[in-house]
């Protein structure tokens, strides 16, 4: 039996022909939705040259044993793409056997607020600056700022995300955001309100897969988390309107979380069921 905390992997890099690279991305395609229908598959994944590997195109294939991966790797249905694809490959490829660790689930968190009219331009600096740190700070995964629709959202709305609860909690206590919102804050008008959501490996217990991408999950939890965001936001503060801050992100957490697990999430993994197996 495989260790649980690592997959055994093989990252494969390969060079198209000049005047080849779509025909050779679409078998690379072939491969990889061939890789994803054999047992004991737990990802398979393209990725296109880039600066840390230029002019190379890199498959990685993961599986949970080292028995299931060598059954993919010398199938016959891999040695017969492979010949279709032969002339599309320019010199030899190169082939490494890994045991990649299974990275934590991601942990989200949702900042709601408003910013005082006449100073976006302002706080879109502040943000980048902060967007800089937090690129800067042990486990950041990724951030997005969405700007207020008239009609639609009257705040602006910052996800941000960590692989980690724990290093998501570093950040929140740290320093660096203190000092960052010391200056933010006087370009808010009102209550900041934060909710945390992280773990997602229950929600997407789909039958038949192993794991579902990260970056679908989150996709998937984003969907859900925005919305229910800015509809608690307006809810507290129609009910609460001067209750206490820590209140106030217990209320939007406790009510934010049981609308996830019990209403939200169950029917959304349900209706991209298919595309979340993909």
């Amino acid at each position: 039996m495989s260790d649980a905390r690592t997959m055994p992997t093989v990252v494969v890099a390969r060079t198209p022909r000049p005047g080849c690279e779509p025909e050779f991305e679409a078998w690379l395609r072939r491969l990889v939705t061939e890789a994803r229908t054999w047992p004991g598959h737990v990802h398979a994944d393209i990725q296109p040259p880039n600066d840390v590997h230029p002019g190379e195109w890199v498959v990685l294939y993961q599986f949970t044993t080292a028995e299931l991966l060598d059954a993919w790797i010398n199938s016959e249905a891999r040695r017969t793409i492979m010949a279709e694809g032969d002339h599309l490959v320019e010199g030899p490829h190169r082939e490494q056997v890994v045991a990649l660790a299974q990275g934590p689930e991601p942990v989200t968190a949702v900042a709601s607020f408003r910013v005082k009219p006449g100073n976006e331009h302002r706080y879109r600096e502040l943000h980048a600056r902060l967007v800089a740190r937090l690129d800067a700070f042990p486990g950041f995964v990724r951030s997005e700022l969405f700007v207020p629709v008239e009609g639609v959202q009257d705040e602006t709305v910052v996800v941000f995300a960590f692989d980690s609860r724990s290093h998501l909690d570093s950040w929140l206590e740290s320093d660096e955001r203190t000092a960052m919102l010391a200056e933010i804050e006087p370009f808010i008008d009102g209550e900041r309100t934060i909710n945390v959501v992280g773990g997602f490996a229950g929600w997407f217990a789909l039958p038949g897969v192993a794991t579902v991408k990260p970056w679908k999950q989150a996709s998937i939890v984003l969907l859900a988390l925005f919305p229910t965001t800015l509809v608690l936001t307006q809810l507290r503060q129609w009910l609460l309107p001067d209750v206490h801050w820590v209140v106030g992100v217990l209320f939007g957490n406790v009510l934010g979380v049981a609308a996830l697990t019990w209403l939200l999430m169950p029917r959304l993994t349900r209706w991209f069921a298919g595309w979340l197996r993909r």
